[in-house]
Parts: structure tokens; sequence; C-alpha cells
């Protein structure tokens, strides 16, 4: 059976308004920290990620999630393959 891998965004970081605020997106925390890079810096510590992906305007950084999932065989009765 082959396989691919599957890429996910993840939401990690959100903005707390107003400023430069942000927190756990995932709310398992309940510090906010003061600047992006701090948040950034605690996310490192929490979760060991250092690809960010970050939406200015939405205010959310997210991550890249990879997952190795079976790629579907495509048969066709037509040549015989059921």
């Amino acid at each position: 059976m082959e396989t691919e891998i599957k890429e996910e965004k993840e939401l990690v970081l959100k903005r707390v308004p107003p400023g430069d605020n942000w927190k756990f997106a995932d709310g398992g925390q309940k510090e906010i920290y003061s600047s992006l890079t701090d948040a950034l810096e605690a996310w490192y510590q929490y979760a060991g990620d250092t690809n960010f992906y970050i939406e200015a305007r939405n205010g959310t950084v997210e991550i890249i999630k990879e997952q190795e999932v079976e790629k579907p065989v495509r048969r066709f009765s037509l040549y015989g393959e059921d």
C-alpha cells in the first residue's frame, strides 16, 4: 500500500487586542504574552516547533502538522483489476 504525506495547518497562537498581546489558541495556558516574540518562545518551550506561519491581519499563528496516510488505490473493473 502506498502512503502520502498529508499536511494540515493547526492554529497555535491568537492575538489578544489591544496591541501586541498573544495567547495560546487552545486555552491550555491562561497567560497572555506581551509580544509575539515572547509568545513564539513560549510555544517553542511548550511544543518544540520552530516553523510558524503568521497571518498578521487575522492575528493568528499556525504550524503545519504532517501525517502519513495510506493513499487510496484506484482499481478499474474494466481492466479486470477487481
